[in-house]
């Protein structure tokens, strides 16, 4: 962190000096996105990549944990996986594969999707129902109304060539409106071959992936009503930080919305939303197979998934009071075998079930130079899962997973959790340019189906992609995080900053630790050479501050950045929490006149060496990067884009990337991987 607390400086001095006046909105635009002092959203057409949780990047205090080319993990201020939620149009995203290969973002296509927000700070109970670790919002692209009774048609057609690994991605929006009446067809698709590094080639991260959306809105002046059915279909894409590849990911999307303006006073929405998901990966298709036919590995998974939220807002006299219901169900089914044989067959998961009913209020104030907002929300959370059985092993193999499937058929496998959020926020106005906030939040999350029945020592961890063995627990706790945010923005006539330092303590935070479990230790040492994990509750606190920033030197001329600063511990022992972002800067110059935009951009990120023990994490070095792109403008309605990234074709590791899984590669099988070389990318938009 110390070789990275200059730009911090840099920053600070820079815009507190000079800065520009925001509008009521709290808003200002930068680079093709917004920030705002509790928001920042990113316009998804102004960026050039084919994984849209590449955007949380640009995001102060976000990152993504890579484990294949579309399977990215968003994380936020430490925290990743389930404790970060993300809607998609409004409903949360519900991930059908054992390893988040389908992670939430890979739902929400780039180049078909409108933008990308992340509530800073403490999210509101009102936004999701679990956001211990903050919320994530993306919106597909699905048009506009028009203004009169006639039906107009407008779109896109797009698409983006990546010189590294022949990747090309194409789009196309088609939109059909009135002023009452819409219909939208999307679709995108994405192809690409293994990428290359500095290193050599990375085997498995090929991807095929293709996204639909249809969808019709109608609207009154007092009411809107929206459907959807979408696919996603993903065939034969590299996961190289985890043990398997996609071979298929096919889930059917569908969905309703309505909202009513029963008075000026009050007003009603509801949403909808369901998911299927079939997925299978294996070990032998896209990477190099194992050597003996007997280390084959064949994951057939299934995953349903129910949205279900009701909720309004009344205006009260001196505030506005928010109110809801939420539902989210899911069932997770997992089946391991072995095409070289037959009897072999491991019931991963079997009917895991999770239930969630919830309920909250909240009370918002917005006056002249001050705002405040108090919320509570109560979640019952209900979890179970069917007998699990293996078969087809072998002598001691056989033995202790008898073992241990005995012991977890026999037990009571149902398990209530009874949580309760509280969120409270005041933001105050000294004279027009600074603004100062303060929050508090008590957020709670339950264990998922993973942490709780994974009875068999395996890698179906939700992607964490350590290599390590887990078995789960049936006796976990909910995690509860304690957290306070302090910020202000700052804001003038030539730029803005708006920075916050937060520190979050998590009870119970659920991670991989030793067990005692032998049974578990012997099979997972005669797979892999090392005794398992299993899910237990330790203490963690997480510290840090973000900041975005702007600098207006002229009319055509401006800079932009962002900071990361992040520290975390264990506070039970003297361990590090695994897979933590490095502490990271960027800072963009930016020349913007006559239809040219020309952006020069330096990414710098800090070594980490302050690791996590328990899954042999491994240190990483800081690098720094610097990427080049030009956007063109020939006529209001066409738009050429050019890329260099790593123009200087430097060797460097992302941390969050993990580490190689492929054996017989370039990058040697067990260490970390690395990044792209210099790669170029080429994009041609057509709005109509």
């Amino acid at each position: 962190m110390k070789r990275i607390t200059w730009m911090v400086c840099f920053a600070l001095t820079a815009v507190h000096a000079k800065a520009q006046e925001q509008n009521q909105l709290e808003e200002v635009l930068v680079h093709g996105h917004q920030v705002a002092f509790d928001v920042m959203e990113l316009k998804a057409s102004a960026l050039l990549t084919t994984d849209t949780s590449d955007m949380l990047k640009l995001i102060p205090g976000a990152n993504v944990n890579k484990n294949g080319a579309i399977s990215g993990i968003a994380q936020y201020r430490g925290l990743y996986g389930d404790r970060v939620a993300v809607s998609l149009d409004g409903t949360e995203v519900i991930s059908g594969g054992p390893n988040a290969m389908d992670a939430p973002l890979s739902y929400s296509s780039p180049m078909i999707t409108k933008k990308l927000s992340l509530d800073r700070g403490v999210a509101s109970v009102s936004s999701a129902s679990e956001s211990l670790g903050g919320h994530i919002r993306a919106e597909l692209d699905r048009g506009e109304f028009n203004d009169g009774d006639d039906f107009v048609l407008d779109g896109f057609i797009g698409t983006r060539i990546h010189t590294n690994g022949d990747t090309n991605t194409s789009a196309v929006r088609l939109t059909g409106a009135s002023k009452a009446h819409r219909v939208t067809v999307l679709a995108e698709a994405d192809r690409g071959d293994n990428i290359d590094t500095p290193k050599g080639e990375i085997d498995s991260t090929e991807l095929s992936r293709d996204r639909l959306d249809l969808s019709y809105a109608m609207q009154t002046e007092k009411s809107e009503f929206s459907l959807y059915w979408g696919l996603l279909d993903t065939q034969d894409s590299g996961t190289p930080a985890l043990a398997m590849d996609i071979r298929s990911i096919e889930t059917d999307l569908a969905g309703a919305q309505f909202a009513y303006k029963v008075s000026d006073k009050l007003k009603l929405h509801a949403k909808v939303a369901l998911s299927d998901v079939e997925h299978s990966m294996d070990n032998f298709s896209i990477r190099k197979p194992p050597a003996l036919g007997a280390g084959y590995r064949l994951n057939s998974a299934t995953s349903d998934g129910f949205n279900l939220k009701l909720g309004g807002a009344y205006a009260l006299g001196f505030a506005e009071l928010r109110f809801g219901f939420d539902a989210k169900t899911s069932e997770h089914n997992s089946t391991i075998t072995n095409p070289n044989a037959a009897v072999f067959k491991i019931l991963n998961f079997n009917g895991s079930e999770r239930k969630l009913n919830g309920t909250y209020s909240e009370l918002a104030y917005k006056g002249e130079n001050s705002h405040w907002e108090l919320g509570l929300r109560y979640n019952r959370v209900s979890t179970d899962t069917d007998e699990v059985s293996l078969s087809g092993a072998m002598g001691m193999m056989a033995v202790n997973a008898n073992l241990l499937s005995t012991a977890f058929n026999s037990a009571d496998r149902q398990r209530d959790f009874n949580n309760v959020d509280f969120v409270a926020k005041y933001g105050y106005s000294l004279g027009d340019n600074t603004k100062l906030l303060i929050e508090l939040g008590s957020k709670t999350r339950a264990p998922n189906h993973q942490e709780l029945y994974l009875w068999l020592p395996l890698q179906s961890t939700g992607g964490l992609a350590d290599g390590r063995n887990y078995i789960g627990n049936l006796d976990l706790e909910v995690e509860r995080a304690n957290e306070i945010s302090l910020g202000f923005d700052f804001s003038n006539d030539k730029g803005m900053i708006s920075p916050q330092l937060f520190f979050r303590k998590v009870d119970d935070y659920i991670q991989g630790t030793t067990t005692m479990l032998m049974p578990a230790n012997m099979v997972a040492t005669m797979m892999s050479g090392a005794p398992a994990l299993q899910f237990n509750n330790v203490d963690a606190e997480f510290y840090g501050l973000d900041l975005a920033w702007l600098y207006v030197f002229n009319d055509i001329v401006y800079a932009d950045g962002v900071v990361s600063l992040l520290d975390s511990k264990r506070t039970d022992t003297d361990d590090a929490l695994y897979r933590q972002s490095p502490s990271n800067a960027r800072f963009a110059l930016n020349y913007k006149r006559s239809g040219w935009h020309a952006i020069i951009e330096t990414v710098v990120y800090d070594s980490l060496s302050d690791v996590s023990k328990f899954n042999d994490e491994q240190k990483s070095d800081g690098y720094g990067l610097l990427n080049l792109q030009v956007s063109w403008e020939p006529m209001e309605q066409v738009k050429v884009d050019v890329r260099v990234d790593n123009l200087l074709d430097e060797t460097y590791q992302d941390h969050l990337a993990g580490v190689n899984r492929v054996a017989g590669t370039d990058i040697p099988q067990g260490s970390r991987i690395f990044g792209a070389e210099r790669s170029f990318v080429f994009g041609l938009r057509y709005d109509f």
